[in-house]
């Protein structure tokens, strides 16, 4: 069934069980309202007829005949008892199927006696003259009364029944009416393939809504997966002539080597160049795999003080380059250490500071390097600065590409692999990587990431 459907459905149905309440609440009311009318009026009934045949002997003529005119307007089926209630009087038997003595001592004292008997409507009354107490029982159908329910009750079925009709059909019209931008959007993502993700899906700046969330979320989802396809071809390139150098190079030493005899301190040499290459490989390997660990989905998102990871970094690194000096700052530290925790892959992070500052110390030519840790309400930020070798404005564009080296950097060891894994790592965390630098003066990389 379509999500189309299943709305259309749920609304008609629940607008039909409203309705439907609505409806039995009127009927029930409309036949409790029409039963006390009619049993009221057999009350009238029972009183006229007691006046007309138990007071016949005390009306005068005008009267009686006023009295009796009234009593022959007849109900359907009406029927009327008059029983002497005084002591030592026996009642006739056997009493009609509708009555017994049990109801006919009610009536005696007093008590208002209304019921049903199948069709028939029965009242009871007490009734004084000079001749004794009577208990006086009229009983009739209400004939206009059961049609008028009757055709009330008809009439809501029918109601009832057109009304579900209404509603679904309305149901579906307005579920295609919200649905319509979602059923553009699939078209829409069906288009899209390896070919074309370029393409979009429309985001309507002036909704504030799910769809424009989804919009933007399918968006940005393929941001990254044409990204990814970008670096992953890239990377492949890249990579293959990265591992083709040293190959090439090792291949070449041992064809050398078993072309002839040579001596000992060559034989030596041509090890010593194969070795430097496969060191050469092994490094590349390392980083090659550290670039793709962020997709291996290895590990668990965890809750850490940021402070505490940036602390232990600073002091590895002190000892690992301690001409240098790293100075750290803290600012705006919220007084909750509460407040502190970050939830994220507290390895990756560390690899993404770690990549940052081993960059700041290896440009800047063992210079000063100053790390700032910097919280906000709902962002913290880590900068690092040095006054390095700096980036020319031409390369600032490409250097997050994997292999990429610019062309001062290309004297310093290293493949190119660094920053394409810090911002895969920022992009992991929904963070930003935002840089700041220009040559001889020195570089400036500030992270951003929300709580």
């Amino acid at each position: 069934m379509t999500l189309r459907n299943r709305i259309a459905i749920t609304f008609a149905l629940f607008n039909f069980a409203l309705l439907a309440i609505i409806f039995m609440l009127l009927f029930f009311l409309t036949r409790r309202y029409t039963h006390n009318e009619f049993f009221t009026r057999l009350e009238e009934r029972a009183q006229v007829a007691s006046q007309a045949f138990l007071e016949k002997d005390e009306l005068n003529q005008q009267i009686f005949e006023g009295v009796r005119m009234r009593h022959l307007r007849t109900l359907p089926q009406e029927q009327e008892f008059f029983y002497s209630l005084a002591e030592g009087n026996k009642l006739p038997e056997p009493l009609p199927e509708f009555l017994d003595t049990s109801i006919l001592f009610q009536v005696g004292k007093g008590e208002e006696i209304r019921y049903h008997y199948g069709k028939l409507s029965v009242v009871g009354i007490r009734y004084e003259d000079n001749q004794g107490v009577f208990a006086v029982v009229v009983v009739a159908q209400d004939l206009y009364g059961q049609r008028k329910l009757s055709n009330l009750l008809k009439l809501m079925l029918f109601i009832l029944g057109a009304a579900l009709v209404v509603v679904f059909l309305l149901g579906r019209w307005y579920a295609w009416h919200i649905l319509l931008p979602i059923g553009q959007m699939i078209k829409k993502m069906k288009s899209i393939n390896s070919s074309n993700l370029h393409l979009r899906l429309k985001e309507n700046p002036g909704r504030q809504d799910e769809l424009k969330q989804l919009a933007t979320t399918f968006n940005r989802m393929l941001d990254r997966i044409e990204a990814a396809i970008e670096t992953q071809n890239l990377f492949i390139g890249n990579a293959s002539h990265q591992i083709k150098n040293p190959l090439t190079a090792i291949i070449g030493e041992v064809e050398t080597a078993m072309l002839r005899e040579h001596t000992p301190a060559e034989y030596n040499n041509s090890l010593q160049v194969i070795g430097e290459e496969a060191d050469r490989l092994d490094a590349l390997a390392k980083q090659l795999i550290r670039m793709s660990y962020p997709d291996t989905g290895k590990g668990q998102a965890s809750e850490w003080r940021f402070d505490e990871l940036i602390l232990d970094l600073v002091e590895e690194y002190k000892e690992a380059y301690p001409q240098p000096g790293i100075s750290l700052e803290f600012s705006n530290l919220p007084s909750d250490p509460e407040k502190l925790l970050y939830r994220g892959y507290y390895q990756l992070i560390r690899i993404a500071i770690g990549n940052l500052l081993e960059n700041a110390i290896k440009f800047s030519q063992n210079t000063s390097v100053k790390l700032k840790l910097h919280f906000t309400e709902k962002h913290l930020m880590v900068s690092i600065k040095d006054k390095g070798i700096g980036i020319p404005a031409e390369a600032q564009a490409h250097i997050f590409t994997p292999f990429f080296r610019a062309e001062n950097a290309r004297s310093y060891p290293g493949y190119g692999i660094g920053l394409a894994l810090v911002e895969k790592i920022v992009k992991m965390h929904d963070g930003q990587l935002k840089l700041s630098s220009s040559t001889q003066e020195g570089t400036t990389f500030t992270l951003t990431l929300p709580f």
